[in-house]
């Protein structure tokens, strides 16, 4: 440290005892004690009258590090503060505090209010028309309950354990429903659900994400290898789907037929579960680098609007100012490179030693000047900044997406169990009073499987996509969207065939060519949009309208014919 700053920061004051706390922490810097620390304005003032430019450029550096370290230390207490005030899991000793974070953990959870009203409407014999209503609305929060258990238990259990539970109860709902609808027989409403809730996921749920987060940014990136992976999976799902479809267009008997389909269904079944325990170990062990998120940076460079980097009046005014500055600093500089011999040529010699003299002391101040305005913009104090600003933009995007434990494992556990059940109720009196809904509003069970169903199901995970899709989390939104589609296709959807060969039940997977065709564009058109890794607003549209249009198509078809494998041969 210069002479010169310790006589600016020496005072007057008492000694301090050699041993003492505040003689070791200012050893050796020329402070006597904490009571000895300048005021950094008042010695900015001082420095600045007293002692010439240098001085003052030693003084403002002291008032910064002053007043660096003592936001450090102001920071640092606060951080152990929020750290000891960190939310405290809620076991199963407290079960109102369970009850409280559970059910404000969305708002969505208003409804469930409907939840015992639903479960009191059957035994009430309520008309099946509101019994399906109050079930309906009352199954949307129940949903949005397991996936708060669900990730609730899967912060304690780690990501591989976290990743079979999403995958188990990230679609309960649609398992249940179809669990139920099965062992009753209706076929036709468990394989339209299936279908309904892959294009629900697929075209509405991604064309909302794909909109509302291109209307507040301008592009909206994702990871392309990731998006690869999910657009070959669900190739691989239609692929399962086409062959069934295309074997019953031969020209063969009905019971021949009938029996093959049943075959292929139950092996292909086999084989699409064994896809997708592939698929959760590539995701989750082996290649967890290729679905990692976009960086922060590069999602905020292509978020940002053409109008964005238009330079505001401000930042003309300042940028004139910064270039005045600099062309200021360049002349001097220059100038202190002359010499005075060099600067008084073509001088009379009677005033040659003035102009020489006042040349020399000009030259001697611009020196400090030119120094003062070269400092602020070295490399190392430019490369600081950029540390501390992607130090501060990555601690931002953490803190976002971090998530606290809220419960325990057991309460977590129970709370699963709980929901479950009560999920199981709403789901089978939802089911049966479907026949009364299509008898009393005339409509076909293929729109009430898949229209209706599936906006039950994912009406949570509508909601949560959309909410990080606005906020430009894409890769979020994405595993949200597609990944759901994928689950119903490679696990639901063969699970619940396997079901039906142990309680035998007719559940294949074999669809209508109307249905195989409506899936294979959907996915061939979704593969389009994300092939690229890149969505805005239009891509969103397209797929909103072609949902509403397969909407349009299945509310007009035919009551009587049926979409599914119940009347093999006949229908094919």
């Amino acid at each position: 440290m210069p002479n010169i700053f310790k006589r600016i920061l020496r005072r007057d004051s008492p000694p301090t005892p050699l041993h003492s706390p505040q003689a070791t922490q200012f050893e050796g810097s020329g402070i006597r004690s904490s009571s000895d620390i300048p005021d950094p304005i008042t010695e900015r003032r001082r420095s600045s009258k007293h002692w010439g430019p240098r001085a003052a450029n030693y003084a403002n550096r002291a008032a910064r590090r002053s007043t660096d370290s003592r936001r450090q230390t102001s920071t640092s207490a606060t951080s152990s503060a929020e750290n000891t005030g960190k939310t405290r899991p809620a076991g199963l000793k407290d079960p109102l505090l369970i009850l409280r974070r559970s059910v404000f953990a969305s708002w969505i959870n208003v409804l469930l209010v409907l939840v015992p009203v639903g479960i009191a409407s059957h035994p009430a014999h309520f008309p099946d028309v509101a019994v399906f209503i109050i079930n309906f609305f009352a199954i949307i929060p129940l949903a949005k309950l397991l996936g708060y258990a669900t990730e609730q238990l899967a912060l304690h259990l780690g990501d591989a354990v976290g990743g079979l539970l999403n995958a188990t109860f990230g679609n309960a709902v649609e398992l249940l429903v179809g669990i139920l609808a099965l062992v009753k027989g209706e076929i036709e409403i468990v394989q339209t659900s299936l279908v309904g809730s892959i294009l629900s996921n697929l075209l509405l749920v991604g064309g909302c994400c794909f909109f509302f987060g291109g209307i507040k940014n301008n592009e909206q990136v994702f990871n392309s290898h990731a998006a690869q992976s999910y657009g070959s999976l669900l190739a691989m799902a239609i692929l399962a789907t086409l062959l069934p479809a295309a074997y019953n267009s031969l020209n063969a008997k009905d019971a021949e037929l009938k029996s093959g389909t049943l075959t292929m269904s139950h092996v292909t079944a086999i084989f699409l579960l064994i896809i997708y325990i592939a698929y959760l170990f590539f995701q989750l062990k082996t290649h967890t680098n290729l679905f990692s998120a976009v960086p922060l940076e590069e999602r905020r460079e292509a978020a940002r609007k053409p109008s964005d980097n238009e330079p505001t009046a401000e930042e003309e005014s300042s940028g004139g100012a910064n270039n005045a500055d600099r062309t200021r600093a360049a002349s001097n500089e220059e100038l202190m490179t002359q010499s005075p011999q060099d600067i008084t040529i073509g001088v009379t010699p009677a005033h040659s030693q003035t102009a020489a003299t006042s040349t020399a002391e000009l030259v001697k101040n611009n020196a400090d000047i030119v120094e003062e305005a070269k400092e602020p913009v070295s490399e190392e104090a430019v490369l600081e900044t950029k540390t501390e600003q992607a130090e501060k933009d990555n601690s931002a995007d953490d803190e976002e997406d971090e998530e606290e434990v809220e419960l325990t494992i057991l309460a977590s556990m129970a709370l699963l169990a709980i929901v479950t059940g009560l999920t199981g109720v709403c789901a089978e009196f939802l089911v049966d009073s479907i026949d009364g809904l299509t008898d009393k509003w005339n409509l076909s069970p293929s729109f009430v499987g898949m229209v209706l169903l599936p906006i039950v199901g994912n009406a949570a995970e509508h909601v949560t996509a959309v909410t990080v899709a606005i906020r430009n989390k894409m890769d979020l939104a994405m595993g949200v969207a597609v990944g759901s589609s994928i689950q119903i296709a490679l696990f639901v959807l063969p699970l619940l065939c396997i079901l039906g060969w142990i309680i035998d039940k007719p559940m294949t997977i074999y669809f209508s060519p109307f249905t195989t065709v409506v899936l294979f564009v959907t996915v061939l058109l979704v593969n389009y949009i994300i092939g690229d890794g890149r969505t805005n607003w239009l891509e969103g549209l397209v797929l909103i309208i072609a949902y509403i249009i397969v909407g349009v198509a299945y509310f007009l078809y035919p009551k009587d014919m049926d979409t599914t494998s119940s009347s093999l041969g006949s229908s094919g």
